[in-house]
């Protein structure tokens, strides 16, 4: 039996077509996300024309919509202003601490005449031959914007042998066997190992082993950038103003470097001795600044040193004072360099060493020099040196004068090529020990310390004749 509907109710049922696109818009608008956009709109407006809703619905479908919208876009808003202020405290975080991994190394060949107390020719791989190696580790933390907090711990290391720590790049090992280095023996951070406060308003405070300001002096105003080879680094260990045990760098030191105002700073420094029966014993300290105008700059430093003969044994009384006083001028291509150095030992108690250079004497230096630039990458230096002897006593045969010259090449930021000659003359009679090289313990010696027990087992380089040599490397910094 078949049921038949009034026409005018069946035209008001929807068909299968109709009903399905009423169950889309349905499925549409309350399940998938909602946009009351232009596409929406249009699909309403053909459900109200053809008389499946009506205006009202219409209007409230538009208006849920919009709120929707309004509800997702404020929900995304405020996901990325979340996820912007995570980006931002990583970046702030980032920015307030900054880890470096730093050093440089210099290494190459050798040829030198006249090498330790055996005065014996020798070649081979020159270790450090420009600047000494060193690795080290910079952490530094941002305090606010006008200050930071810095550790720095830093090491001297051989490219011949891989032996690090203190005098591992001369010696090829960071053990020695006499009692001057005993203080040293097995120090790893032999450079730094210090913490600094950095304020743009205060100046820079540093506590620990740290080097002075003879150490920046030294290479700021020698042609030849203190040089191990041939450069004011021997010249200054021998007159007694470059020691890593007081001099240039120093333990348990607190240096201050003040803000530079109209060119000039002040810096000066104290290193404790240490000693538990007298806290004077041992200690040093130094005063100085630097000055630069335009292209003229200048540097002076006086030091009032207590160096020991031993670390357990520290000196109670100065025995090393060194005036320092040098500039340089900058003219074009050409810049020029000059400087003039008093040493005295107040105690008159130490006389210049024969086995090696070892400062703590009274002596008068005078350097000068120029470095001339054909290209930014090259460039021609040459320095000379004069030691007076002024001993209290004797017949002052240990005055010297050095020459020495070089080419360098740098191709790149990072790397420097050099080739360099340096030759010393010695006065007939002298007995102190120099030597061209610093500090160096040729790959022939059999002592690995600067004093020889027999003439076949010779240590340093360091000899009372005339020296001369000639070294060629590279130096690379990271």
């Amino acid at each position: 039996m078949t049921v038949r509907l009034p026409a005018r109710l069946s035209a008001r049922l929807p068909t299968p077509t109709r009903l399905a696109t009423m169950l889309a818009t349905a499925l549409y608008l309350h399940i998938a996300p909602v946009q009351a956009g232009d596409d929406v709109k249009a699909l309403l407006e053909l459900l109200m024309e053809k008389g499946l809703i009506t205006q009202a619905e219409y209007d409230a479908k538009i208006k849920k919509a919009q709120e929707m919208e309004e509800i997702r876009a404020f929900n995304e808003a405020q996901d990325v202003r979340r996820a912007n202020r995570e980006i931002d405290k990583r970046a702030e975080d980032e920015r307030k601490f900054k880890t470096q991994i730093y050093g440089q190394l210099s290494a190459g060949w050798y040829q030198a005449s006249n090498m330790t107390s055996a005065n014996k020719d020798a070649d081979g791989m020159a270790d450090q031959p420009k600047g000494n190696n060193r690795i080290g580790l910079r952490v530094t933390r941002e305090l606010d914007a006008d200050n930071s907090a810095v550790v720095t711990l830093e090491s001297n290391f051989s490219a011949r042998t891989g032996a690090i720590g203190a005098n591992s790049g001369a010696f090829g090992s960071n053990a020695t066997t006499t009692s001057n280095n005993v203080g040293l023996l097995g120090s790893v951070f032999d450079r730094e190992a210090n913490v600094r406060w950095i304020s743009k308003t205060y100046g820079t405070f540093i506590l620990g082993r740290a080097p002075g300001l003879q150490n920046d002096l030294s290479g700021a105003f020698d042609a030849r950038q203190n040089w191990n080879f041939g450069g004011l680094k021997p010249i200054g260990r021998y007159a007694g103003f470059h020691s890593a045990s007081g001099v240039n760098r120093a333990d348990r030191m607190f240096r201050y470097i003040s803000p530079v105002i109209e060119g000039f700073n002040v810096d000066g420094g104290m290193s404790w001795g240490g000693a538990p029966e007298d806290g004077e014993k041992g200690s040093s300290y130094y005063l100085g600044g630097r000055y630069r105008n335009g292209n003229f700059e200048m540097g002076y430093n006086h030091i009032e040193a207590k160096i020991g003969d031993s670390f357990t044994t520290p000196a109670s009384e100065v025995n090393n004072r060194v005036d320092f006083l040098a500039a340089k001028y900058t003219l074009d291509k050409l810049t020029l360099n000059a400087g003039y150095v008093i040493s005295k030992n107040p105690t008159n108690s130490y006389s210049f060493n024969t086995g090696k250079a070892n400062g703590r004497v009274n002596a008068n230096t005078f350097f000068t020099g120029a470095v001339y630039r054909f290209t930014p990458a090259f460039s021609w230096n040459v320095g000379y040196y004069d030691v007076s002897d002024q001993s209290p006593t004797g017949s002052r045969t240990n005055g010297l004068s050095m020459f020495a010259t070089g080419l360098t090449w740098s191709p790149y930021k990072d790397w420097d090529f050099f080739a360099d000659y340096a030759a010393v003359r010695r006065l007939s009679g002298a007995t102190g020990a120099f030597t061209i090289y610093d500090r160096w313990v040729p790959d022939t010696s059999t002592a690995r310390n600067c004093v020889p027990t027999t003439p076949t087992a010779a240590g340093c380089s360091d000899s009372t004749a005339n020296q001369s040599g000639f070294s060629v490397g590279a130096q690379f910094k990271f």
